[in-house]
């Protein structure tokens, strides 16, 4: 019976002292993990998370680390350097640039009318058959365009055939020729009757020329009279984008001023070309002035009726230049984020000036050699509303010259 209770007492006493170590370490462990005066406990993944002690993040169970407290002025935002890459943040140092400014103007391609070609009937006569049926068709030289029945062509050819008798002159078989050489027969044809002493009833008439058909102006069956347009080919080697030309711009446009064109249908999107001419009458009441460019085109992947959007370059001049995508613009103003130390960056209000498709001129606000946010801007903007609650930009008094 004693040696039961003695059991009892030690196992009492036992369970006592394990009490007492148990809270001795947890009393000193909270006094290990509690954060200094000058310090927190953060998430790396979820900076708004700012405890007194160590523990996990509430919100992605990751462990708080321990950052150092800072007096942060308005304007200011810091972070570590696996919030910087997690954000994909790139910055690089504002220096001198080539910068040109850049006018965006939308075009209408079209065919080169230099290298567009009509052929017409050259006699009066019937269309008896029409080989080339489509539009967009390519023909190479020498292919056959139409047949046509001619009474006047087989007059012509009995003439001929006359002239080639013993009792006829040179001269008179000279005339003969050069009639049917006028009226399009070829040297070949001539030959042909010459031999056959027959008249070609239905003359064949072959293309002189290579080219894409864009107009088809007959039917089988058509009378056609001399001089009547039948077809008009045009080579595409060369096109021509017609745009039309506000007043504002028309004083950075001149004859012969290059351009750029890019062109989305097209498999190769971007093209170079120059303005060969510049229409000198305003068009009424729209005030506009139609400009034509010429642009190359030895694969033939532009084709006419495609849009253009075409960039004229004007203004190279040198001077402190960003990329676009590091100016932050709201109605306050621009505005860009400077690095200032390791994690420390500081929102700086600045003076834009000219402006293309890639740089912004930078007319005031930094200086030469100011390392500079180049993307994730609207990042860390987006992260100091976020952490602060105010936009940066009311850290920021009006800037002299500054439109606000």
């Amino acid at each position: 019976m004693v040696n039961s209770k003695m059991k009892i007492i030690n196992l009492i006493l036992l369970m006592m002292i394990s009490s007492l170590i148990i809270i001795s370490c947890k009393s000193k462990n909270n006094q290990a993990e509690m954060a200094g005066a000058d310090e927190y406990y953060t998430c790396s993944m979820d900076p708004q998370v700012i405890e007194n002690k160590a523990g996990n993040c509430p919100i992605c169970h990751m462990k708080l680390i321990k950052v150092k407290k800072n007096n942060l002025k308005a304007g200011q935002i810091k972070l570590s350097e696996q919030q910087i890459k997690l954000a994909n943040i790139t910055y690089d140092t504002l220096r001198m640039q080539e910068l040109a400014k850049e006018i965006t103007l939308t075009g209408k391609v079209t065919v080169d009318q230099n290298l567009s070609e009509a052929i017409s009937a050259r006699v009066d006569g019937r269309i008896e058959k029409l080989a080339v049926k489509n539009i967009g068709d390519y023909i190479s030289k020498g292919q056959l365009l139409y047949e046509i029945y001619s009474e006047e062509l087989n007059a012509a050819q009995q003439e001929f055939l006359l002239s080639l008798q013993k009792s006829s002159t040179q001269e008179f078989t000279a005339a003969a020729k050069n009639k049917l050489l006028l009226y399009g027969l070829s040297e070949s044809q001539i030959n042909q009757i010459k031999i056959s002493k027959k008249v070609l009833l239905s003359l064949p008439v072959y293309s002189s020329i290579d080219g894409f058909v864009n107009e088809i102006s007959v039917t089988e069956g058509n009378y056609v009279s001399s001089g009547t347009t039948l077809f008009r080919l045009s080579s595409l080697s060369s096109l021509w984008v017609e745009a039309q030309v506000y007043l504002p711009y028309l004083s950075y446009l001149k004859t012969e001023t290059e351009a750029g064109f890019f062109i989305p249908a097209a498999s190769e999107k971007y093209f170079s070309g120059k303005v060969i001419f510049i229409d000198p009458q305003v068009q009424s009441p729209e005030r506009f002035v139609l400009a034509r460019f010429q642009i190359t085109n030895p694969t033939q992947q532009i084709k006419p009726g495609m849009l253009a959007n075409i960039t004229l370059q004007t203004k190279n001049k040198k001077s402190l230049a960003l990329p676009v995508d590091a100016i932050i613009q709201d109605s306050k103003g621009a505005n860009v984020w400077v690095l200032d130390s390791v994690g420390l960056f500081e929102n700086k209000m600045v003076i834009t000036g000219m402006q293309n498709s890639r740089m912004v001129e930078i007319v005031n606000g930094l200086k030469e050699g100011d390392v500079v946010v180049v993307t994730g801007a609207y990042l860390l903007n987006s992260e100091y509303v976020f952490k602060r609650g105010a936009n940066p930009m009311e850290a920021h008094g009006e800037m002299k010259g500054m439109k606000m």
